[in-house]
């Protein structure tokens, strides 16, 4: 006869089960309606005909940040594989995309969800394919799912740090957002690593003046106009309600994540040197907060792609805290920074935003909770609930 403890884990998979079942169906039905698709590939396969056609890449007076439809404003080679995509009509240029990202979404979501116990396994993937910052980035055919998964290989070759390090370089040239990993890195004393890095976007870049003669300085002027624009304060500004606008714009807040960008970068890295039992959560929670540190990429929504590793992780050791009333509210919380994070509005709406920055900051405090609170596994269960 079989205990009541022994039967619940079954129970809790059978009903996790169920509810990844209808979230799943509940992801569909959105994507589904987010039509038109590839509304930002257009850019990427406009810049692939550009590169075919040997016209230049950006226009000579570029509108920042966001441009007219099809303004390309990422680096010249990230531009190269779309050559690939360019003479194909635009439709099955966007449906092989599509399918691409959701297989890089897929591979992501079993890397951080294998790990967790079984009967929370169906529960975590629920939250995972109903995330709609994935479903956006899918539909608009984005490159930060890319970003994030190369991320994740580069960690998970760490202990093979030139391998790990030109992989690294390649997310980064991908998109600057995990620039501040290697901060992380370099804390955390992987210096090989972090070297390999810098030769191969030293080379990477010595290779992109060689092939871009022309367009690599108009790149770097777009990323000066951006830097030097004050659009982000304007768009707050311009923000309802105003009061909340105020708020989010304020010196303290426009603060808040850059700060977090860095003490989990720098932070984390140091304290990973000394407990690498945690070290992949602190990774994580670094490669969460890489793109805030500016603060203007709050309003990106497809960059909360990067906070998934970290729901997961905290997720994982939050279920390991040693009292129950404490997992629960570990998991109340996680449940209720993961909410936040998929608040949208309209227009110039600012409570998205501001949920979006409750989030964020939620799961970093609840990111270190777990690593104080987080009770160590059985050694039996050592192996099989490591973080990968």
């Amino acid at each position: 006869m079989r205990s009541g403890a022994a039967e619940r884990p079954r129970w809790v998979w059978a009903i996790g089960s169920a509810i990844f079942v209808l979230a799943a169906l509940s992801a569909l039905q959105i994507f589904l309606t987010k039509q038109p698709y590839g509304t930002d590939l257009w850019a990427y396969v406009l810049a692939g005909r550009h590169l075919l056609a040997g016209e230049p890449l950006y226009p000579p007076d570029p509108v920042v940040p966001f441009g007219p439809f099809g303004e390309y404003h990422y680096p010249p080679a990230t531009a190269l594989p779309f050559m690939l995509l360019a003479p194909l009509p635009f439709w099955l240029a966007t449906a092989i995309t599509i399918g691409l990202n959701v297989g890089i979404a897929a591979a992501i979501g079993v890397h951080l969800i294998r790990p967790l116990a079984r009967d929370i396994q169906p529960w975590a993937a629920a939250g995972y394919v109903l995330f709609l910052p994935t479903t956006l980035e899918i539909t608009l055919g984005q490159l930060n799912l890319v970003t994030v998964g190369l991320c994740l290989v580069a960690w998970s070759l760490r202990r093979r740090p030139v391998l790990a390090g030109i992989v690294l370089a390649i997310a980064i040239g991908v998109k600057l957002l995990p620039a501040t990993l290697v901060l992380f890195y370099l804390a955390s004393g992987r210096t090989r690593l972090v070297v390999t890095t810098a030769i191969t976007g030293a080379a990477g870049l010595l290779l992109t003046w060689i092939l871009f003669p022309h367009d690599l300085p108009a790149y770097i002027g777009i990323l000066g106009d951006i830097r030097a624009s004050n659009w982000a304060a304007d768009y707050l500004a311009s923000g309802s309600p105003a009061s909340l606008a105020a708020l989010v714009g304020s010196a303290i807040a426009t603060a808040a994540l850059p700060a977090a960008a860095l003490a989990s970068a720098i932070g984390g890295g140091l304290l990973a040197r000394r407990d690498d039992r945690h070290e992949t959560h602190l990774h994580h929670l670094a490669l969460a907060f890489a793109p805030y540190v500016a603060s203007f990429s709050l309003i990106w929504f497809t960059y909360l792609v990067t906070a998934l590793p970290a729901l997961a992780t905290t997720l994982q050791l939050a279920m390991r805290a040693p009292r129950r009333g404490l997992r629960a509210g570990l998991v109340a919380g996680l449940a209720l920074s993961w909410l936040l994070l998929q608040v949208v509005g309209e227009s110039n709406d600012i409570v998205p935003i501001a949920a979006h920055l409750l989030g964020l900051l939620l799961l970093f405090v609840l990111g270190i909770l777990v690593l104080v609170f987080a009770r160590a596994p059985e050694p039996s269960a050592a192996v099989s609930r490591a973080v990968v």
